[in-house]
């Protein structure tokens, strides 16, 4: 056989293994980093972040982009949520040190790094910091920070991300609505609670179990009580839903006292109208 048929017909594992070998260091460590989070292996990526320091390799963002991914990716497992954030925040620094501009996923991850040890002003403080480098956050930016406050019972707090949410024209998900709700509810600030379930229906057309639990929690907590409103004359309400195009009437709560929370056809009759 010819040399050159030779190298046609080579074990094509040992030719992409040759052609890895020829890439620079830089090149391989993002390819063995990249091994390591696709496998979510935290501590064989720590090991080779410490080797490539020691060897004074030039890292670059999207090296230490890969690195923030995997930490914040660890925080959720309770074997290694203490090495992802004692390193994640140390890794962060270095980027900065070397003066190397952070972007909108690099924030993203340290965001959640903060929320993840319950420091949810911290959490806040680095996303608010976006505007030094030219970005603009997004939803799931802001949401480490935004849910952090609310598992907190800090009201004011998550109610202060929300207005940052609105200043950049993001609109919330089910997830953050029905945070805020719960956050509202638990703190006794119905009129907010009732904001949010306006919300809610605007931008979701069925929720969540876990959802629907926060809303049957609070029609059955104490607080929820509709107090003596405005009372229409039945005639009027139907000639409301009449003019709405049925089916609802838009009015607001009508009755009195604490709700009766049933489950859908328990009742056993159709149901003529709902408010909007």
């Amino acid at each position: 056989m010819s040399s050159a048929n030779h190298r046609r017909h080579q074990n094509p594992s040992r030719a992409n293994k040759k052609k890895r070998g020829r890439k620079n260091p830089e090149a391989n460590f993002l390819f063995e980093l990249n091994s390591c989070s696709k496998s979510k292996d935290l501590n064989a990526a720590i090991s080779l972040y410490e080797s490539a320091i020691s060897g004074n390799m030039r890292l670059n963002q999207q090296h230490f982009n890969t690195l923030l991914y995997l930490c914040s990716a660890s925080v959720a497992d309770p074997d290694g949520k203490l090495l992802a954030l004692s390193h994640g925040f140390r890794i962060f620094d270095h980027m900065l040190s070397l003066k190397i501009h952070p972007n909108e996923a690099s924030i993203t991850a340290v965001a959640r790094l903060a929320a993840a040890k319950g420091d949810g002003d911290s959490a806040f403080d680095i996303v608010r910091s976006m505007g030094d480098y030219g970005l603009t956050p997004r939803l799931r930016t802001l949401e480490p920070a935004l849910l952090c406050f609310c598992n907190k019972l800090e009201a004011d707090k998550a109610y202060e991300v929300e207005d940052h949410i609105s200043l950049i024209n993001v609109s919330l998900e089910e997830p953050e609505i029905a945070a805020l709700l719960k956050v509202s509810a638990d703190t006794g600030r119905g009129e907010r609670v009732y904001d949010y379930l306006k919300k809610l229906r605007c931008c979701v057309r069925s929720v969540s179990e876990e959802t629907a639990k926060i809303l049957e929690d609070w029609f059955r907590g104490k607080g929820s009580e509709v107090g003596a409103g405005v009372q229409h004359h039945v005639d009027y309400v139907k000639d409301a839903i009449l003019r709405n195009g049925g089916g609802w009437h838009g009015l607001g709560w009508l009755g009195e006292g604490k709700w009766a929370v049933l489950a859908l056809c328990s009742c056993k009759t159709q149901m003529p109208a709902c408010d909007k």
